[in-house]
């Protein structure tokens, strides 16, 4: 009986194996991509997030465009007349997608004044 019961539970612990390596296969585990516009625009202290994301896009392979999950993380002065944008996008598994890129960063008189 007990040799019965230790190859029943074998087979359940196999069973269940094959189950999670399908599951694990099948699950979106790749982050979307994100993609900069050819002209990068000039940073301005106090800039509007919409104007940093304009021209920028996020594509998944499995959920297509998720440009509209697309945020600014943080801008982070480098002190030499540029600023570092982080931006990041998430697709519908959570999966998230992240880039930075480096902006010329100009103040005082070339600031937009509205």
């Amino acid at each position: 009986m007990e040799k019965k019961l230790v190859v029943i539970l074998c087979a359940l612990d196999v069973i269940l194996l094959g189950l999670s390596v399908f599951l694990y296969v099948g699950e979106d585990r790749t982050p979307p991509e994100i993609v900069f516009g050819e002209e990068a625009p000039v940073y301005r202290e106090g800039m509007d997030e919409e104007e940093l994301l304009s021209g920028v896009t996020a594509m998944d392979v499995k959920d297509g465009d998720v440009t509209d999950s697309l945020l600014i993380e943080k801008i982070s002065g480098t002190g030499e007349g540029t600023v570092i944008v982080t931006y990041v996008a998430r697709d519908e598994a959570n999966n998230v997608g992240k880039i930075s890129r480096t902006l010329e960063a100009r103040r005082g008189a070339d600031r937009n004044v509205e």
